[in-house]
């Protein structure tokens, strides 16, 4: 900024022609007082420093300025400091631009923070802040209708029980959890960790009422999966009701009859067979080990998996796309191995027969999570794509349809997550896991 020159001359001269007076008037008090005339020389002495004291006065009311700016921008207020004098007038529009922007910060920050909240408050979550010790420091108004008053500590929250409080405080940050209300309801958490500039740890909680949603999410569960479950038992129902129906109508006596009698005695065996089958499919479907996650070196252990799928067929071009190697996760490597085999597996009989079948397997880390996809050129999803996650749905004839969905129940206990999606060459797996 370029500075008045007609203001700041005269201001120049008037401390120039007060610093020769004061030093003037010294001089000649140290003169009078040599030459016999004290009470002249104290006078003089005392004009001297009254000029003195001018002129200190005068920078010390710029510098009085700065500190009272100073002090208001540490304070977060926006009062204009005294005027200074004109000759100062450069530095007065200076502070009063610098307190006219912090004016400006604040109220964007003001109108930033308003529109949070008032975001944070259409959410239905109940969300809550709280530091490393648990201390709650904001909450949204679905939190703040949980309870009459929130205490100063998550823990002490008279919604939750004390052992469901502290789980929340000492989790890790995962998909989520089920937990009961003290209240009886039953609800959702979720919880993310995330860091600030200073240093300072912050641990976010949601919690989402779900008694009324898991209803209705609950009964379209049990109606389609019971609906493969009936069309599964009436395929080895139905045949074994009309042999044994035709059994009654036949002469035990006769050699033909004892023929067919032995036929269908053998086809109802069968059947119940293979409806034993199925019940032994749907248990093992319903029975997923916890995971025990042990280090793994991601690199070898997807090239160990590939290695295996590429025995499925010899005919489909298997390929690799990930990470560089060196890195290490903490995964159960059996159940995995086990999931990622199924999603391979159905890859692999997806583009059997095609012109020039091909799948990829490809994997990356991001943060705390882990992703595989699994890519094929296959002829895409059903139109339903959710049904493939289904026990027992399946559209292959020799198909048992428990693959993908085991796989999706291994992605969820590593808190993780398993998705289909056509592509525009197929369809991709894709599984999510928190390491």
């Amino acid at each position: 900024m370029a500075f008045s020159q007609r203001r700041h001359w005269p201001f120049a001269v008037g401390l120039t022609v007060r610093g020769l007076a004061a030093g003037s008037s010294a001089a000649s008090a140290v003169m009078l007082a040599l030459s016999g005339r004290p009470v002249l020389g104290l006078i003089t002495a005392a004009i001297a420093i009254l000029i003195l004291l001018s002129l200190v006065r005068a920078a010390r009311r710029a510098e009085q300025a700065m500190r009272e700016l100073a002090d208001q921008l540490a304070a977060g207020a926006d009062d204009h400091p005294a005027a200074l004098a004109p000759a100062f007038a450069d530095l007065d529009d200076a502070i009063a631009r610098a307190i006219a922007a912090m004016r400006r910060r604040e109220a964007r920050y003001r109108t930033g923070t308003q529109a949070d909240e008032a975001l944070l408050d259409t959410v239905p979550a109940a969300l809550f802040l709280t530091d490393g010790a648990g201390n709650l420091l904001r909450s949204n108004r679905a939190a703040r209708a949980l309870a009459p008053a929130a205490p100063a500590h998550f823990a002490d929250h008279p919604v939750f029980a004390v052992d469901d409080a502290a789980t929340l405080l000492a989790d890790r940050p995962e998909t989520g959890r089920l937990l009961r209300l003290t209240d009886g309801r039953l609800a959702h958490a979720s919880i993310g960790i995330f860091d600030l500039a200073d240093g300072s740890r912050r641990r976010l909680i949601a919690i989402q009422i779900v008694a009324e949603k898991l209803g209705a999410v609950e009964t379209d569960a049990w109606h389609r999966l019971s609906r493969v479950l009936a069309h599964e038992m009436m395929n080895s129902l139905s045949p074994v009701i009309s042999l044994a129906e035709s059994l009654v109508d036949q002469d035990p006596d006769t050699r033909l009859d004892r023929i067919q009698a032995a036929a269908a005695a053998a086809t109802i065996a069968r059947r119940a067979g293979h409806l034993m089958g199925f019940v032994e499919r749907y248990r093992q479907c319903l029975a997923i080990p916890q995971p025990r996650p042990a280090p793994v070196d991601l690199a070898e252990f997807v090239e160990d998996l590939a290695s295996l799928a590429r025995g499925f067929d010899p005919d489909v071009v298997l390929q690799v796309a990930g990470m560089p190697d060196g890195a290490t996760v903490a995964i159960d490597r059996e159940l995995i191995e086990q999931a990622l085999l199924n999603l391979l597996k159905n890859a692999v009989e997806a583009v059997s027969g095609r012109r020039m079948p091909a799948v990829t397997l490809g994997w990356h880390l991001d943060g705390d999570m882990l992703f595989f996809t699994v890519d094929d050129n296959g002829h895409g999803l059903p139109a339903d794509a959710e049904d493939i996650f289904l026990p027992f749905y399946t559209t292959k004839a020799d198909g048992g349809g428990i693959g993908l969905s085991i796989a999706r129940k291994i992605a969820i206990s590593h808190g993780g997550t398993l998705i289909a999606a056509s592509t525009a060459e197929g369809t991709r797996l894709a599984m999510q896991l928190r390491v």
